[in-house]
């Protein structure tokens, strides 16, 4: 019997997948925004393009890319950050105003990522080709504006 939805407890953050059974979606962030209602504020609704996810306001990609930017080894650095998701365009917004490389994987509408690429396969093809000897990327070819 295969699962129709995945929950995903990722530490402070609850996830729902429903990629298997799409039509079950708006019923799931019904019920996680039903849910939201009861928790204490600091909490919010983020909804993707195959899941909802209920999450701490603190817990967002964009905090945790300033966070990483403060330590070692990324103080000074570019950051660069890739998603695919409705959830990642907060660390597109974090990146963007470092002076980063953001970039969405197979875009659908529009982002706030500088750049986009078509699939994850090409996208782990620029990162193995850009980034595996870690220098500053030299190739952006695949990625379009």
């Amino acid at each position: 019997m295969t699962k129709a939805v995945y929950v995903e407890r990722k530490g402070p953050v609850l996830a729902i997948h429903t990629r298997a059974a799409p039509q079950l979606l708006a019923r799931a962030t019904e019920l996680v925004e039903t849910a939201l209602a009861r928790l204490p504020k600091g909490y919010r609704v983020i909804a993707g393009n195959a899941g909802v996810e209920l999450m701490p306001l603190e817990a967002a990609k964009g905090a945790a890319i300033r966070r990483f930017m403060q330590l070692e080894p990324f103080t000074g650095r570019r950051p660069v950050f890739l998603g695919d998701d409705t959830s990642d365009e907060n660390g597109f917004e974090t990146v963007n105003a470092a002076g980063g490389i953001s970039i969405r994987v197979r875009p659908q509408g529009e982002t706030a990522a500088r750049f986009a690429i078509a699939d994850v396969a090409s996208a782990i093809a620029w990162l193995a080709a850009n980034f595996n000897d870690g220098f500053e990327p030299a190739d952006r070819s695949d990625l379009v504006a």
